[in-house]
């Protein structure tokens, strides 16, 4: 490959639409929690899983495009790269002036999409013309690594990743420990505070992160299996964390909870049956309090 053609996705507010072909996907998915009592504790999904799975929906737009270069003959060989292979994505962003890597390690941009935003990339032998790198930085800010609740950020532009709140709701495989229980906090599907408190995101196109009713999330889940969890959530991302971590997440963000409700005993008790043992060991520490 000669050039890289670097985009970057907006996908925390209306912009999402823009590309998205279901933006929403993720309320309707959980349209049967979302409907659940609404005075019960509550867990929040990060922001950029409410829609379809990004993987998917910007990777066809990313084809399209390089279909387009075709039809324009442009050299052919161009292929498309969506956060799912070997590449150096934000560093590549970063030299193409899309923007400029944060102390929070995201890609921070100049738009009204300010740090949410995806990125994508398609590499091609043809020779194209190169954009300048942005000469911004996060100057003296430091409201990113003190605002982690973990402190996963660990230097400016450097994360410990077996800390960060996103990989313990999406990739920590098994049970989790009291420490990192008690870190989710309200988290079930990871977490933005490293872009929320970021100044860069002030002024951004900003919907939030979705809240979804605990209990009304574990009694859901509880009798699921696998292929019903995939069929359910199965356009969103969603499917990366499977139905046994979700499960064990919203218990732990129940147990962390000001307070605990009736029906959420009565849910952690048949919590402690389930066939998962993370999900069985995690409702039991809750019990015990």
């Amino acid at each position: 490959a000669r050039s890289v053609i670097v985009v970057a996705a907006p996908y925390a507010g209306a912009d999402r639409a823009l590309w998205d072909p279901a933006p929403d996907a993720l309320r309707r998915a959980l349209a049967p929690v979302l409907a659940g009592t609404p005075d019960t504790p509550v867990g929040r999904i990060a922001r950029y899983a409410l829609g379809s799975d990004y993987h998917v929906a910007l990777r066809h737009r990313l084809q399209a495009l390089a279909a387009d270069m075709r039809a324009a003959d442009l050299p052919a060989g161009e292929i498309a790269y969506v956060d799912d292979r070997p590449l150096a994505e934000r560093a590549l962003a970063e030299r193409a002036g899309v923007g400029w890597i944060g102390k929070n390690t995201n890609l921070l941009t100049h738009s009204r999409a300010g740090s949410w935003v995806f990125l994508g990339a398609i590499l091609t032998s043809a020779d194209l013309p190169t954009d300048e790198p942005i000469r911004t930085t996060c100057g003296s800010c430091t409201r990113c690594l003190s605002g982690c609740p973990t402190g996963a950020l660990v230097a400016p532009q450097t994360i410990d990743a077996r800390r960060c709140i996103s990989y313990l709701t999406i990739e920590h495989p098994g049970a989790l420990s009291a420490w990192e229980a008690d870190a989710l906090g309200d988290w079930i599907f990871g977490c933005d505070v490293c872009q929320e408190v970021c100044p860069v995101n002030a002024d951004a196109d900003d919907s939030g992160p979705l809240l979804v009713p605990l209990i009304p999330l574990i009694e859901w889940l509880l009798p699921m299996g696998g292929r019903a969890f995939g069929r359910a959530v199965g356009a969103t991302a969603l499917t990366r964390a499977g139905r046994h971590r979700l499960l064990r997440n919203a218990i732990a963000a129940l147990g962390n909870a000001s307070s605990m409700p009736p029906d959420g005993l009565a849910m952690l008790r048949r919590a402690v049956l389930d066939r998962r043992p993370e999900v069985r060991e995690q409702a039991e520490r809750v019990l015990r309090r």
